[in-house]
C-alpha cells in the first residue's frame, strides 16, 4: 500500500476529519493558512490555488467569506474528496496530482497544508516551481525530537485512517531540507509560524516569496 494509493482508494473523508479534529491539527493549520494568507497581502482577484486541499476541511475554521475577494482554486488527486470540499466552499476544483500539476503557470498564491508529507516532497517542489507562485505558503508538522513517526506511536488513528499507522506511513520532512531545497527553485523564506498541537508536535507555517530573475 502506497500513501497515493491510500489517499485515493483507502482513506474516507469523514475519518480523515475525526482524526484531524480529535488531534487540534485541523484548527491550528486553519488559523496558520488565517496568518500567512493575511501577511501575503494579496490584491484582489488573486489567483490563489490551494494543491492537495481534499474534503475541504480547513473551510469549517476560517471565516466564511475569506476567500471571496480571490479567485480560488482547489485540487486533489481523490473527487469524492473534491465532491465533498464542494458543498463547503464556492471554488474552482481540479483534480491535480502535487507530484506531476498539470495547471497553467502564473499563481498569486499557492497553499500547501501537509501534503508534501504524503507525496514525493522534492518532486512536488518541482512541480510547485513549474508553476511560478509569487506567494508559496507551506503547512508542515514537527514532531519532539524523541518521535520520528508521522503518526505518534500508541495512537490509533480512526477507521481507515489507521492504514497510516499500520501500511503506508508518512514521511516528516527536515525543515532545512525543505528550505534548502526551495531556495534552489528562487523561493526566499519570508516568515515561519508555529502552533502547538496534541503529543508534543506542532504545525509549522513557511511563507516564502518567489525571485525573480
Amino acid at each position: 500500500m502506497t500513501l497515493r494509493e491510500a489517499w485515493t482508494t483507502r482513506v474516507r473523508a469523514e475519518d480523515y476529519e475525526a482524526h484531524m479534529a480529535r488531534i487540534g491539527q485541523a484548527e491550528a493549520n486553519a488559523g496558520l493558512l488565517r496568518e500567512l494568507f493575511l501577511a501575503a497581502d494579496l490584491a484582489p482577484r488573486a489567483r490563489v490555488l490551494i494543491a492537495g486541499a481534499g474534503p475541504g476541511q480547513m473551510f469549517h475554521y476560517l471565516p466564511e467569506d475569506f476567500f471571496a475577494a480571490h479567485r480560488l482554486t482547489c485540487s486533489d488527486v481523490n473527487p469524492a474528496f473534491l465532491q465533498r470540499l464542494r458543498t463547503r466552499c464556492a471554488c474552482e476544483t481540479v483534480i491535480d496530482d502535487l507530484e506531476n500539476s498539470q495547471l497553467a503557470p502564473g499563481w498569486d498564491a499557492i497553499a500547501v497544508v501537509l501534503v508534501l508529507e504524503h507525496v514525493d516532497w522534492r518532486r512536488a517542489v518541482q512541480s510547485l516551481a513549474r508553476l511560478q507562485p509569487e506567494n508559496l505558503l507551506l503547512i508542515v508538522q514537527r514532531n519532539p525530537a524523541n518521535v520520528a513517526a508521522a503518526v505518534t506511536p500508541g495512537r490509533i488513528p480512526p477507521g481507515t485512517m489507521a492504514v497510516f499507522a499500520e501500511e503506508a506511513p508518512p514521511h516528516l520532512i527536515p525543515l532545512d531540507e525543505l528550505i534548502a531545497e526551495l531556495a534552489v527553485h528562487k523561493f526566499v523564506l519570508d516568515r515561519a509560524e508555529s502552533r502547538s498541537v496534541q503529543d508534543g508536535k506542532a504545525m509549522v507555517g513557511l511563507a516564502l516569496r518567489r525571485q525573480r530573475g
